[in-house]
Formats: C-alpha cells, structure tokens, sequence
C-alpha cells in the first residue's frame, strides 16, 4: 500500500516559505524531487533569503494528491514537521 504523502520525481511539489508573521516570501513548483528535504533545501537556495532558516515555516504540497504539510528547521539544522 502506498503512502498518500509521498514524494516521486514525476510529482509537481509546490514549496512555501512563510516568514515571520505569516508573510509569504517565496513559492514555486517543482518536479524531480526525491524528498522533502530536497524540496525545502532547493526553496531555500533558489529563494535567497535574508531571513534564518530557523524562523521560516515551509509548506510542502504534492499537487498531485494535494497533500500539504508545514515543515520547520529546528536549531540544529533538522527539518521537523509541525
């Protein structure tokens, strides 16, 4: 049986990043990502922001089976859904 929340390289993944006070700084789509910490580590170098990591909430949505969840980057470089 196959997860509903999973990532393949064929998926259009769309990634947000929302700063601090709920702002939007950065989306786009995606395809040939593996994972979602591939998906969250490409965002943030096509997005370059001058905001920490740390303060960001990220939000991964397969567009395929529109399942979304927000991610954040804990103090020592995780990344831990919330």
């Amino acid at each position: 049986m196959e997860a509903f929340d999973t990532i393949k390289p064929q998926d259009p993944v769309t990634i947000t990043i929302w700063g601090p006070e709920d702002t939007r700084l950065y989306q786009a789509t995606n395809t040939d990502l593996k994972s979602i910490d591939e998906a969250i580590h490409r965002a943030l170098t096509n997005a370059a922001l001058v905001v920490k990591p740390e303060d960001c909430v990220f939000e991964v949505t397969n567009d395929n089976t529109f399942v979304s969840h927000r991610y954040r980057v804990n103090a020592h470089g995780h990344i831990v859904q919330i």
